[in-house]
C-alpha cells in the first residue's frame, strides 16, 4: 500500500474541481442511470459512492473511498483510446485504488447485474479490511 505522502502528491487542484461538476452536468444516460441506482443502495448497504471524484490528475466516474473502488463507464469514445484507459487505471491502482469499468450499454441493458457486480467487489473489499 502506497504511503500516505505518495497520496498527497494527487490531492485534487481546484481546475479538478470545475471540470467535476462540469463532467457531472453532462453525464451520459449510464452515468445518470447508474447514480440513481448507486444512491439508493446506499440506503439498504450503507455502502457511499461519490460522482465525478478529483483524483489528481483524474476525475473518476464514481469512487467508493472507503473500499478505494473506481467505477468507470465508458461510452463509445473509449473505444479508441483502450490505451489511455490502461495507463489511467495502472496509475490509479499505483494509488491504491481498484479500478471496475462497464460501457454504457451493460449500465443501459443490465442495471441490476452491474450494480449487483459493484456492490458485492465493495462488500468484499471492506470485509476484507476488518
Amino acid at each position: 500500500m502506497p504511503s500516505v505522502s505518495h497520496f498527497a502528491s494527487h490531492k485534487p487542484k481546484p481546475t479538478d474541481y470545475r471540470r467535476a461538476k462540469n463532467l457531472r452536468r453532462d453525464s451520459t444516460d449510464g452515468e445518470q442511470v447508474l447514480w440513481h441506482e448507486l444512491r439508493l443502495a446506499t440506503k439498504t448497504t450503507g455502502i457511499s459512492f461519490r460522482r465525478q471524484h478529483p483524483i489528481h490528475p483524474y476525475i473518476a466516474d464514481f469512487v467508493c473511498l472507503n473500499a478505494r473502488l473506481i467505477i468507470e463507464v465508458d461510452g463509445t469514445s473509449h473505444d479508441t483510446r483502450l490505451d489511455k484507459d490502461k495507463t489511467r487505471d495502472e496509475a490509479l491502482q499505483k494509488m491504491g485504488y481498484e479500478v471496475l469499468r462497464f460501457t454504457n450499454e451493460e449500465v443501459l441493458k443490465n442495471r441490476e447485474g452491474v450494480v449487483s457486480a459493484i456492490l458485492n467487489r465493495a462488500e468484499e473489499i471492506l470485509k476484507s479490511k476488518h
